[in-house]
């Protein structure tokens, strides 16, 4: 919990509302003005990481002054923390990819050799599944409560809270549907893989068959995808399923506190979230790193953090060191200090968290890092995201295996894991853009619905900030009617 007491701290003590002409703007203030000497430009608040398969959408304030633009696409888009969440999406794929068919060369995998892996040095960043699903969860936070944060306005809140539920189901109940019909016509070969590759989780489904009795059921496909994955842990039909019920959780949590704090006073804010981080590590601990996500957020849109030009790149070398880690071994041994026995490993939760929410202001600060996650590899990846997440695993289990299978009966093990990599990339973008496409279309009509369903009086849509001045109606009515602003994390 260091990081959410350091993060509370320092969001108490420096409140300076920043506003322009006509406009609400937020922005992280440098201290002094943009271009004073060692002081880095004001990081723009108003980025809006969309839902998946969106990207992020920046509203029209007028510039401050600054050295250069952040990046941006058409329409107006800023698109840095929709590649970061691409990015994150990869790292899972080839963090199942290495527990599947390579899981010697992870160093957590009995009862192979811990010291012929990776773990344990800043390398293991590129294949962190577990620091990408938190990493997920910051930017849920940081994200869930801007349009918010931007308009005042309730409505915004109660219609994103209503449609949460919806937002995320419509791929998930596909996904389940589609891995029940591989389960139905045989087409699952991960048995006969994990027992070559010596992957128990790969030979088990990730879990969710460790018996080897699974009965797939239509029904039991649709109830996952609709309703089990979110009230208890649900593996059977696709293993990553297991995240979504943090994630609705704590995408409901985000909105509740949003506005709590949004209305208190600075140092009343602070004590709110540092309370909430600790009431997470009873109840579920991951829900920690949307409390981070929503304390950068607001600490952001109130003006709080101070950033000299050499923090931006100063965060992004700790945050990506920090999210390497899994385990207090090799560089990270210091760490050992940390509670790491028990079965939630709080140590790993706090610790990517940490560097999750580094990260995020590194990027945001840092023009450079934002230019290459801004260009069309980030932009596709970041649309692609969501769907990229549900659908690997059964891709993998199917089409991974079988091209596994069928190069080791003539090619050397080495050879076959490259035609299976090889064959599954194109394979899975295919699949994540169509699906991409479907989910664009879903989440335009649950958008379509909750404007018309939820609408507050003008009287009682604004939730005023303490200590500022309303903000125009216009701009007000412009962003409750914008889209969903949500980061899907798996």
């Amino acid at each position: 919990m260091f990081e959410m007491a350091i993060l509370a701290a320092a969001t108490a003590r420096y409140c300076r509302p920043i506003t322009s002409s006509g406009i609400e703007r937020f922005v992280i203030r440098a201290g002094e003005h943009a271009g004073a000497s060692g002081v880095a430009p004001p990081m723009y608040h108003d980025r809006l990481l969309l839902a998946a398969g969106s990207s992020c959408r920046a509203g029209p304030p007028e510039r401050a002054a600054s050295p250069s633009p952040p990046a941006t696409g058409s329409g107006g888009k800023l698109v840095e923390l929709d590649g970061l969440r691409g990015v994150a999406a990869v790292i899972v794929v080839a963090w199942h990819f290495a527990l599947g068919f390579t899981p010697q060369r992870i160093g957590i995998v009995p009862p192979f050799d811990p010291h012929a892996g990776i773990v344990g040095s800043p390398a293991f960043a590129l294949l962190d599944g577990p620091g990408a699903v938190m990493l997920f969860f910051v930017l849920s936070g940081y994200v869930l409560p801007l349009a918010y944060f931007r308009s005042g306005r309730i409505e915004v809140v109660l219609r994103a809270a209503a449609k949460r539920w919806f937002r995320l189901v419509g791929l998930m109940v596909l996904a389940a549907i589609g891995s029940y019909l591989l389960f139905h016509f045989g087409l699952y070969h991960y048995r006969r893989a994990g027992e070559l590759t010596q992957s128990n989780w790969l030979a088990t489904f990730g879990g969710g068959d460790a018996g080897g009795q699974l009965h797939p059921s239509l029904l039991r496909a649709v109830l996952e995808g609709s309703v089990f994955a979110f009230v208890r842990p649900a593996d059977m039909y696709d293993p990553v399923f297991w995240t979504m019920r943090d994630e609705l959780l704590g995408s409901l949590l985000t909105f509740a506190l949003g506005l709590v704090i949004w209305r208190s006073r600075p140092r009343a804010g602070a004590v709110a979230l540092l309370l909430a981080a600790l009431a997470t590590q009873w109840v579920e601990p991951r829900l920690v790193a949307f409390v981070a996500g929503l304390a950068l957020s607001w600490a952001n849109a109130r003006g709080m953090l101070a950033l000299p030009r050499w923090a931006p790149p100063a965060c992004l070398g700790v945050g990506l060191l920090l999210f390497g880690y899994i385990e207090p071994r090799g560089l990270y041994a210091w760490l050992g200090f940390l509670p790491h026995a028990s079965d939630c490993r709080y140590d790993q939760i706090w610790v990517q968290t940490l560097g999750s929410v580094l990260l995020i202001v590194g990027l945001l600060g840092s023009e450079r890092a934002g230019r290459v996650l801004a260009s069309s590899v980030g932009r596709l990846l970041g649309r692609l995201s969501f769907p990229v997440y549900l659908f690997h695993f059964p891709l993998l289990c199917s089409l991974s295996c079988w091209l596994f299978l069928a190069a080791s009966a003539s090619l050397p093990h080495a050879m076959a894991l490259a035609v299976a990599a090889v064959g599954t990339v194109p394979a899975l973008l295919a699949v994540a853009y169509a699906f991409a496409r479907v989910d664009e279309l879903w989440l335009r009509q649950v958008n379509r619905v909750a404007r018309k369903v939820i609408v507050l009086p003008d009287g009682q849509a604004s939730g005023q900030p303490w200590g500022r001045q309303r903000i125009a109606d216009g701009v007000s009515g412009a962003a409750s009617a914008a889209r969903d602003t949500t980061a899907v994390a798996p």
